[in-house]
């Protein structure tokens, strides 16, 4: 599966950088340090190129709030799934620390 994220409407794709990444495990996508600009509708794609055919999520509205409006502390998570692979084979394991 591929996955890829549209802002507002199609074919608006988030381009990435060093703010925005996708996660090819999981579809989601991860905002560092959100800025006013991201504020919009976003979708997500998801195409299969084996199978030639592709989806799209529902919208989901992301409103950014002012500096003013309450500071969460950072959420770091330390509890993870248990991960399998086979002897020889290439794993990936994600860790994100979210907050200011």
């Amino acid at each position: 599966l591929s996955y890829r994220w549209l802002l507002n409407e199609f074919p608006v794709f988030i381009a990435l950088d060093k703010r925005r990444f996708v996660s090819q495990t999981n579809g989601n996508l991860y905002i560092a340090n959100v800025e006013a600009s991201d504020r919009g509708n976003y979708s997500c794609f998801v195409s299969s190129p084996s199978i030639t055919k592709s989806v799209f999520s529902k919208f989901i509205p992301l409103i950014p709030q002012s500096d003013r409006a309450k500071v969460y502390p950072a959420d770091i998570k330390v509890k993870f799934k248990d991960t399998y692979t086979l002897l020889g084979q290439n794993v990936t394991l994600e860790c994100f620390a979210l907050g200011k």
